[in-house]
């Protein structure tokens, strides 16, 4: 029974990429008949233009173009009906690939779960005792945040970035990290197992969706101050996004809200070193990495509050971010702890 569980855990798990996969084409093709819409409709003011220049001459012509204004507010009533009518026109296109992408995101974060309930179960266990049950956890934890924030906070930007970090993610979890169903080491048999990695699993899956909108941020902003000084013509995929102001409070409100779990999560890994090792705290790279990583985030929130600073937090959310992934992966790889057996 356990054997066929980790079977299916393994083939959920595929089947959940091949799907995120998709959902990011979906959300490609919604950007690409978005900025489609937008470049026609920006030819379709020019035209308009140009075309109430060359009508209004004479007092008869005035009245002409009276009528043609008229006309051309119609011609927008029109054009907008035709946008929204279901003709196959872009916006219709945009929006329907909107919607498959996020239906496929949906489909992929039930079938992740699905993965990783048939993980635990196959080994009588929580699923995240190492580096790949976290990768896969971690993936259903960003894309569970990402659904949820889509209504409270309007983060449908995210979802091209965020649908191929999580690809990337689950892609390495499946060739480089994954390590068969085995048992708990007599370390990690402990309640605070649950507690920690859970808690530090949820501020992980946040701060990702924090970290994904301060790189768009820094794009974001970058663009408007090369559009306002002329020395680029706006278009593109960053003229989709919203402006820097409006990302940056979405990227703002993720990381404060996931700071206070990733605090919880520090002081929970302290009580379970007592309890394990007979210590709160002994520097080791996981324990320090970890602290580091939360001044990082307390540098961020600090920097956010103050005058001055605040077109640099961006950046200090990604140094932040580069330190929680160096605890998560790069400790585990590169320096030698007491907390090895995460591999």
């Amino acid at each position: 029974m356990s054997s066929l569980l980790a079977s299916l855990s393994d083939n959920f798990v595929y089947a959940s990429t091949a799907v995120i996969a998709l959902a990011m084409l979906a959300h490609a093709a919604e950007w690409a008949f978005r900025r489609e819409r937008r470049t026609s409709g920006r030819a379709e003011q020019s035209a308009a233009v140009r075309g109430e220049t060359s009508g209004a001459s004479t007092a008869a012509a005035q009245s002409s173009a009276d009528d043609s204004g008229a006309g051309e507010s119609g011609g927008g009533v029109a054009v907008l009906e035709r946008e929204q009518a279901p003709d196959g026109g872009g916006v219709d296109r945009a929006d329907l690939f909107a919607r498959i992408g996020v239906a496929l995101t949906i489909l992929s974060t039930g079938l992740l779960g699905a993965g990783v309930l048939c993980r635990g179960f196959a080994a009588g266990r929580v699923p995240w005792s190492n580096l790949y049950e976290f990768s896969i956890t971690g993936s259903f934890v960003i894309m569970v945040v990402y659904l949820v924030s889509l209504r409270k906070l309007r983060t449908n930007f995210l979802g091209l970035p965020l649908t191929g970090f999580v690809l990337v993610l689950l892609t390495v979890a499946i060739s480089v990290l994954y390590i068969p169903v085995t048992g708990l080491i007599p370390a990690l048999q402990s309640y605070w197992l649950v507690i920690h990695v859970s808690a530090a699993c949820l501020a992980t899956g946040i701060f990702t969706l924090g970290a994904v909108a301060s790189a768009l941020q820094i794009f974001k902003a970058r663009y408007e101050r090369r559009v306002a000084e002329g020395r680029r013509t706006p278009g593109g995929y960053l003229a989709q996004l919203p402006s820097a102001q409006a990302i940056d409070r979405v990227a703002y409100r993720l990381n404060a809200f996931a700071f206070p779990i990733w605090t919880f999560a520090l002081i929970a890994g302290a009580v379970w070193a007592a309890a394990a090792w007979g210590r709160y705290w002994g520097w080791d790279p996981k324990e320090t990495w970890m602290f580091i990583t939360w001044v990082c985030y307390a540098a961020y929130l600090h920097a956010r509050s103050t005058a001055g600073w605040r077109t640099k937090v961006s950046g200090i959310a990604l140094m932040s971010y580069a330190a929680l992934v160096f605890n998560l992966v790069g400790v585990n790889f590169f320096i030698s702890g007491l907390h090895s057996y995460a591999m």
